[in-house]
């Protein structure tokens, strides 16, 4: 159970303060098209981004961009654990700013997505911009909401002051927060790195296993344990991931992006894409 502070969703804008049960983890993975702000009030927490395992305590933030893999689980089982989470509506977003001094919304996700940790007064200016924000969406109004966007892209800015650069903010003790990284943590990610790089080829998990000189069942079970995914969920959704990209850039057919990607099937690609997106590649593209 969780004790919910706070929730409500306006146009453009949901925001929750909840403070979860102390071994809270996501009981899903994530995979969304918006921008998410997790910013830690009280406690520790490790985020699996991509391939990338971040350490987030009080007084840092994490933010998320559209369509990033991620899901957060708990240090230890005694960590208290309290959060305040906006998600940004990009193409709402992008209607309301978009004069040339500010960056597109999507490009501002794009440029800044990974952690900050605040320096006291601007982690001060976030709690009160929170209290505003909350006072704002409860109104219920269009001036609210106006207000409650003008709020939230403050935050935004805020958190592209405090970022750190996402390679720097590794889990490392040197680099940020006071944990050590778990050795099965480490392990997942040099896992999913591995898998980023070679989602277009057939890799089962004798040969990924082999590759990390660990047993099969201790290779799927960390994983799973640490991102939520399977070895195979985890490369399909790589795969429709990279095919989203040829999608936007290139003009290349549907059947090449496939066997690119690693579909060796194309009528398998479109029923994979289409459980992850909700839409064929032909209507993807035509949509973007």
């Amino acid at each position: 159970m969780s004790d919910i502070i706070f929730q409500k969703n306006i146009p453009g804008i949901f925001a929750e303060e909840i403070r979860p049960e102390e071994n809270f983890s996501m009981a899903t993975r994530h995979l969304h098209d918006n921008i998410e702000l997790l910013y830690m009030l009280e406690g520790e927490r490790y985020f699996f981004i991509e391939q990338n395992i971040y350490y987030v305590k009080k007084g840092m933030a994490v933010m998320i961009n559209h369509n990033q893999l991620h899901r957060g689980s708990i240090v230890d089982d005694s960590t208290q654990y309290h959060r305040f989470l906006i998600y940004v509506d990009t193409d709402l977003f992008g209607k309301w700013f978009s004069l040339p001094a500010i960056p597109a919304v999507r490009d501002f996700g794009e440029k800044y997505w990974g952690v900050a940790e605040f320096s006291p007064e601007d982690w001060m200016q976030n709690l009160h911009l929170f209290e505003m924000l909350k006072t704002e969406m409860n109104r219920n109004t269009s001036d609210g909401n106006a207000i409650s966007m003008l709020l939230v892209m403050q935050l935004m800015t805020i958190f592209a002051r405090n970022r750190k650069n996402p390679d720097a903010a590794l889990l490392q003790k040197q680099s940020i927060g006071s944990s050590n990284l778990p050795a099965a943590h480490q392990t997942v990610h040099e896992i999913a790195l591995y898998l980023q790089n070679h989602s277009h080829e057939n890799c089962s998990l004798d040969d990924i296993a082999a590759q990390f000189y660990i047993s099969r069942s201790y290779l799927t079970r960390i994983f799973k344990s640490v991102t939520g995914f399977t070895i195979s969920e985890y490369l399909m959704t790589c795969r429709v991931q990279k095919a989203k990209v040829l999608l936007d850039k290139t003009d290349l057919e549907i059947t090449e992006i496939a066997s690119r990607v690693g579909f060796g099937n194309v009528s398998y690609f479109d029923k994979i894409f289409k459980r992850m997106t909700d839409l064929t590649p032909l209507q993807y593209r035509k949509r973007n």
